[in-house]
C-alpha cells in the first residue's frame, strides 16, 4: 500500500474517534449531566476519553498535514479561491485553530473549576467543539470528493 491510502485511512479512523467521542459527550453524557446537575458525569467521561481523543486529534493533525502536502505540494494554493482543494484545506486549518482555542479554554479554564453549579457553562464549548468536529468530517469528505 502506498502512503496516500494509508494516510487517508489513518486520518479517517482518527476522525471517527474524535468526532464520535464528542457526539457521545454532546448527545449522550451532557444532557444527562445537565438534567441531574452532575458535573462528575462530564468529568468522568473527560478523564476516560481525553487520552484517546487527544491522541486521535494529534494523529489527525499529523496525517492531515501530510495529506495537505500531497494535495498542495508546498501548500501552494492554500486559501486560493481558484483552487477548491486549496480553499478546503485552508478551511480545515481554520477549523483546527477554532478547535484548539475552544479545547484549551475548556481544559485550562472551565474543566478545572467545574462544579455541579456551573456545569451549564461547559455546554456551549462542548457543543461548539462537536460542531467543529462534524465540520471537519464534511470538509474532509469534500476534499476527498474533489471539492
Amino acid at each position: 500500500m502506498s502512503l496516500f491510502p494509508f494516510l487517508v485511512i489513518v486520518h479517517a479512523l482518527a476522525a471517527t474517534v474524535w468526532t464520535g467521542g464528542h457526539l457521545l459527550l454532546d448527545l449522550g453524557v451532557l444532557p444527562v449531566a445537565l438534567r441531574e446537575g452532575s458535573a462528575e458525569r462530564v468529568r468522568s467521561f473527560e478523564a476516560s476519553f481525553e487520552p484517546l481523543g487527544l491522541s486521535a486529534l494529534a494523529i489527525q493533525v499529523l496525517s492531515g498535514l501530510a495529506l495537505g502536502w500531497i494535495y498542495l505540494p508546498g501548500f501552494q494554493g492554500l486559501f486560493n479561491p481558484a483552487s477548491p482543494i486549496g480553499m478546503l484545506v485552508g478551511v480545515k486549518l481554520l477549523l483546527l485553530a477554532g478547535t484548539a482555542i475552544l479545547a484549551i479554554h475548556a481544559r485550562l479554564r472551565l474543566i478545572p473549576q467545574l462544579t455541579d453549579d456551573n456545569l451549564g457553562a461547559l455546554a456551549w464549548p462542548i457543543r461548539a467543539i462537536t460542531a467543529l468536529a462534524i465540520a471537519f468530517v464534511v470538509v474532509g469528505a469534500l476534499i476527498r470528493l474533489g471539492g
